[in-house]
């Protein structure tokens, strides 16, 4: 009884007598235990090898690993393994050109022909030259030189595993001088590497340093000493393999130029202390870096930062990195305080549709929190042991300030169960949706729409008359109904 007695003194200490507060911390262990479900039952099928998982919400952070690197032999990620994070690489450069704004070093209207060396007359389009923000945008307003192209291109088929790369940032820099502008620069979005590379070089010149140096000793200032470029003899053992579409081991993408764009190596401890720096740093570099220089309504964009904003989660902004092998995303919402770090290291159809599912249920429960996903926390038991599943959900269900459940989201859930080819549980959740929320038109047309695909028609006919009694406009319940009808014929 001391021991117990004890203990919640120490909570009391620790977070204080606001029982909300205590409650929260309850709250994250239980999100951190279905985040860990949800990334073992992703894992189990085996689409995957292995993930590594970081989230952070309201100042609480969660990492965990899963899985085994290469199938078959044991060694599950950890703390120490590094991966090839492609294009994440992009918004390290991006923060240091933010840095150089903030600090009146360049200003993204420069052109950029101030910091080139030679002539570059061809770096305009009717007068108006490329600047630093088209850079940082991804907006050149010019086509990719055909040398710089065909490197990339040996790069990412694996030409260069065992070679030298016979091109370097003197070779783009010729080669720059004979591209033609098509169109303003700042207009018309086309994802590229060059920009990056570009705005590597021009950090070297405005702070006469090398831009590794530069790099790492941002990172520095941030606690962060395990991100690096590709020192392949030194950090070899450490860098996991990746499996592409084949699932066959995949080329590392080396690169050849300045790291900008890509190639750096990190492991999953330091880009989740990124991502606190981005939710809990007041740095001026973190504002610049994020505000909205490039807009069309779909490829919203920062110093390389992708920006959106939603409905529940407010602002938001992302970067995902594609190796060969390799996938990897961070994600932060400052307005709902919460992030995401994954990586997997397979690069397969199936794996990235896992991988996308993955991310969004966490993402949701993340959206929910403190409220905890009443499903995910009754779905281990639910096909094993129906009954003690059900006991937990009647008793639950009725907090809803602690609990979040929805007709919806099981909807959505069964749905993934028909997208898995599980169709039996798919039905099971749909009748339990169902027999809690008996007048939703919409579950039972979804349930008449998958007994329609089953050819079931005796079973798709009843769902859709169920669904018109509770939805009579629900036009495509008649057409199916009417179909129905057509096939009993034949």
């Amino acid at each position: 009884m001391m021991i117990r007695i004890l203990a919640l003194f120490l909570v009391i200490m620790l977070f204080g007598c606001n029982s909300t507060e205590v409650d929260e911390v309850s709250s994250f262990d239980e999100l951190k235990i279905i985040i860990d479900q949800y990334a073992n039952n992703i894992i189990n099928k085996e689409n995957i090898n292995s993930l590594s998982v970081a989230v952070y919400r309201d100042g609480l952070i969660h990492k965990n690993y899963f899985g085994e690197i290469d199938d078959g032999a044991g060694n599950t990620p950890n703390d120490s393994t590094l991966y090839e994070i492609a294009s994440i690489s992009k918004v390290f450069v991006g923060s240091l050109v933010a840095k150089a704004v903030t600090e009146n070093k360049i200003s993204l209207e420069d052109d950029i022909r101030l910091y080139l060396p030679g002539e570059y007359g061809n770096l305009e389009f009717e007068s108006k030259p490329v600047s630093i923000r088209d850079l940082v945008t991804h907006s050149l307003g010019f086509k990719m030189p055909d040398q710089f192209t065909a490197v990339y291109d040996k790069i990412f088929s694996g030409q260069y595993q065992d070679a030298a790369i016979d091109y370097a940032i003197d070779d783009l820099l010729i080669e720059l001088q004979s591209v033609e502008l098509d169109t303003f620069p700042g207009t018309i979005y086309r994802y590229n590497n060059l920009g990056p590379e570009l705005a590597a070089y021009i950090l070297e010149q405005v702070y006469e340093q090398p831009y590794e140096r530069l790099l790492h000793s941002f990172l520095s200032d941030l606690g962060i000493g395990n991100i690096h470029t590709q020192d392949f003899a030194e950090l070899k053992k450490y860098l996991a393999k990746g499996y592409d579409e084949n699932d066959q081991v995949a080329p590392v993408v080396k690169n050849p130029l300045l790291y900008g764009a890509g190639g750096l190596l990190a492991g999953l401890p330091d880009l989740t202390k990124f991502m606190q720096f981005q939710l809990e740093s007041n740095s001026s570099l973190i504002k610049e870096s994020t505000r909205y220089l490039f807009e069309d309504g779909e490829d919203d964009t920062g110093y390389y930062w992708d920006l959106g904003k939603g409905k529940r989660e407010g602002f938001y902004y992302s970067k995902t990195g594609s190796a060969k092998g390799t996938e990897s995303v961070i994600l932060i919402c400052p307005d709902s305080n919460y992030g995401m770090v994954m990586i997997m290291n397979n690069q397969s159809e199936a794996a990235m549709d896992d991988w996308i599912s993955l991310y969004n249920r966490i993402e949701h429960d993340l959206i929910e929190y403190p409220r905890i996903n009443l499903w995910s926390k009754i779905e281990k038991d639910f096909f094993g042991d129906p009954k003690t599943a059900r006991n937990i959900y009647s008793t639950l269900k009725t907090d809803s300030t602690r609990y979040f459940i929805s007709a919806g989201y099981l909807n959505r859930v069964a749905y993934q169960y028909i997208y898995d080819d599980e169709i039996p549980k798919a039905i099971q959740v749909f009748e339990f949706a169902i027999s809690e929320y008996p007048e939703n038109a919409n579950l039972y047309d979804s349930l008449g729409e998958l007994y329609l695909y089953l050819k079931e028609y005796d079973k798709s006919k009843e769902n859709y008359e169920k669904s018109l009694r509770y939805n009579p406009d629900n036009t495509k319940a008649k057409e199916n109904l009417s179909k129905i009808d057509e096939l009993s014929k034949t």
